[in-house]
């Protein structure tokens, strides 16, 4: 749709929700959907975390060992990077975990909105479209931030640098979605979805 057909029809939206009554969803549909979302989410972001913490495992060298016979002969065997592989495993695991009771609340609007508004509104399409975009962004930005931390970072701080990155995702997408839902528009709706949400339909 142009310009002035998303103009009226965010418009219109925005009194269709006045009127909208939300629906009670089953409990088997809501929780099966958003146990999807957190299980597409944890593989996502645990495996950019598991590459980037075993890439500085392994990669890094101790400066007072790495010329010597036992640190390569010894130290390196299929044992070594089995522990290396088991621990960074783990530890990815759980910061995702940790990740996930944060973005939880943002995967359960998602389900929300795409259960009760995707059908019934004429930018119904649209805004799930775009809350797809803002998971894509936020993974993309994280995946950037994890190469460039992970490039420089010593296995005892890794996991700080992980946190920052996931921090600086997060803002990075708050702040682009943030500036591209004012570009069409959508800021107004979402304004009103939140309150539709919490039965404020006024």
């Amino acid at each position: 749709m142009n310009t002035n057909e998303l103009k009226q029809a965010i418009l219109e939206d925005v009194k269709h929700l006045k009127h909208l009554e939300i629906e009670i969803i089953p409990a088997k549909i809501y929780y099966a959907g958003l146990l999807k979302l957190v299980i597409s989410a944890f593989w996502k972001i645990g495996l950019v975390l598991f590459v980037s913490i075993l890439y500085v495992f392994l990669a890094y060298t101790d400066p007072h060992a790495s010329m010597t016979e036992a640190y390569w002969g010894v130290a390196r065997t299929p044992t070594f990077y089995w522990e290396q592989i088991q621990e960074a495993l783990f530890v990815a695991s759980v910061i995702t975990l940790i990740a996930l009771l944060v973005l939880t609340k943002a995967l359960s609007n998602y389900f929300l909105i795409q259960y009760h508004l995707k059908d019934q509104l004429k930018t119904g399409g649209l805004l799930v479209k775009k809350l797809r975009e803002s998971g894509w962004l936020f993974l993309s930005a994280f995946i950037l931030f994890s190469i460039m931390f992970a490039s420089y970072a010593e296995p005892n701080v890794i996991f700080f640098f992980e946190g920052i990155a996931l921090i600086l995702s997060a803002v990075v997408t708050y702040f682009v979605m943030g500036m591209e839902f004012n570009r069409v528009g959508l800021s107004i709706l979402f304004t009103v979805i939140r309150r539709w949400f919490n039965g404020d339909k006024t």
